[in-house]
């Protein structure tokens, strides 16, 4: 009989664009994990701004959901640098104390990589959060990442970590500069604790894992 847990990843992988469901080639030819735990909604939604806010119990239920989960989350993938997107209000990672840093120093420690906190810089600060769709995303973060891998392997391996993905654009833009610093040489993968969708994609299924998950992180 599987666990709870191996019951809800087949749910998991279904046809969504995350927890290791599609592993895409791009045009380098090598296979790319996009990962999320979850969908940015209902309980699940409020632990996360929770997180974002720095409450100590949510930031230690996403840690501790993380590292328990480690091997099924990412699945023999091979890492050499965590690196994780600046937000909004961020040109650089000048404070290297936010709980996703926390969560970046977990998974370099788990994937026996390094976590790099010097790499990108923005030209100015966005906000994302009424953008919309992708286009005026895309429009938004337009060649606003800088990328210095001084110091780097530069054919190395990288996951680029955020705490929610919404159309894919921020690990687009970053993927693009780390792409140019390299020469093209990097392998990059993506990592989110939650994914955001529209009303109408918001499944029974989908909310009925949302449910299962909210239950594994609080326990």
């Amino acid at each position: 009989m599987p666990s709870q847990h191996h019951q809800i990843l087949k749910v998991k992988k279904s046809k969504s664009d995350f927890y290791n469901a599609n592993i895409k080639k791009d045009s380098e030819d090598y296979k790319m994990a996009n990962i999320a735990l979850a969908y940015y909604r209902d309980e699940v939604g409020q632990e996360l701004l929770m997180f974002k806010k720095e409450n100590s119990t949510a930031i230690y239920r996403w840690l501790h959901y993380i590292e328990q989960n480690f091997d099924e989350i990412f699945q023999n993938l091979e890492v050499d640098y965590i690196v994780r997107a600046l937000g909004s209000n961020e040109t650089s990672n000048t404070n290297q104390n936010t709980p996703l840093d926390l969560i970046g120093g977990l998974l370099a420690k788990k994937f026996n990589a390094k976590y790099v906190t010097d790499i990108l810089t923005k030209d100015r600060t966005e906000q994302l959060k009424f953008a919309g769709n992708q286009y005026n995303r895309k429009q938004i973060l337009d060649h606003k990442y800088s990328c210095d891998l001084s110091g780097l392997k530069k054919d190395a391996t990288y996951l680029i970590i955020d705490d929610v993905t919404t159309t894919g654009t921020t690990f687009g833009e970053i993927h693009r500069t780390i792409k140019e610093a390299s020469n093209n040489q990097a392998k990059l993968h993506n990592f989110a604790l939650v994914k955001t969708l529209w009303n109408r994609d918001y499944t029974s299924d989908k909310q009925s894992y949302n449910e299962k998950f909210y239950q594994q992180l609080i326990a």
